[in-house]
């Protein structure tokens, strides 16, 4: 009996990280060759109705803006399984948006390149700054955050600023967000990856997006996409 009991305790710490936080998984799928194009995906499992769900989304990295069709969601009706590896919702999601893919020809063989990455259980810098080990050139990057409270509902937006000094002493400058962009429900933003794209010139930042109505710990994930100047 105190095996039986211990096994079905088991099994249930294996499924409760699945289904006691809205946790969700951040996947890069890939650029086109020039960089014009950049496709990402996230699954998890949603606490208001336990089931599993996948987003894809493909940005067009010149206009730091969504391909038209460009974005597929669903919630998906399954049980979920102790244990169970909930990509499956992003396979069975991804056939959808395959014919676009292909018509801009992402590469799932290219990633990018990563800069920087925010290790889990690691405190948000109050500033970011990083080096790419490859070209020398130093980045830092100011994230402005406009997170307005009103009793039981949060509203926030961000801008920010990008700059990249080139060991040859050369700086540039970019901007990007839109503090008129309101989101409702957003109560705080992380940078967790910048990845430069294959070009060398077209970075993306993967920001989490902290919710205040999904639960502790409920994060989605967006990127912003900026072009260097020459």
């Amino acid at each position: 009996m105190k095996r039986i009991v211990l096994a079905a305790l088991a099994a249930l710490v294996i499924l409760l990280p699945a289904i006691a936080g809205d946790v969700t998984t951040f996947v890069n799928l890939g650029f086109s060759a020039d960089s014009a194009y950049f496709l990402f995906g996230q699954y998890g499992a949603d606490t208001a109705s336990g089931k599993p769900y996948a987003e894809l989304y493909l940005v067009n990295t010149q206009k730091n803006d969504f391909v038209p069709k460009g974005i597929q969601r669903r919630s998906f009706d399954a049980a979920l399984e102790p244990g169970q590896d909930l990509s499956g919702a992003l396979f069975a999601l991804y056939g959808e948006l395959l014919p676009l893919a292909r018509s801009v020809k992402i590469d799932h063989l290219k990633p990018g390149r990563l800069l920087y990455l925010l290790l889990d259980g690691e405190e948000p810098p109050a500033s970011l700054s990083f080096r790419d080990f490859k070209t020398g050139t130093s980045y830092d990057v100011a994230l402005k955050k406009r997170i307005v409270e009103a009793k039981e509902s949060v509203t926030s937006s961000f801008d920010l600023e990008v700059t990249a000094a080139g060991k040859d002493g050369k700086v540039r400058r970019v901007t990007g967000g839109n503090p008129d962009v309101k989101r409702q429900g957003v109560r705080d933003y992380v940078i967790r990856r910048v990845i430069v794209a294959p070009d060398e010139r077209t970075l993306v930042l993967i920001i989490e997006k902290r919710m205040s109505e999904r639960g502790e710990g409920a994060v989605r994930y967006m990127v912003e996409t900026l072009r260097l100047p020459d």
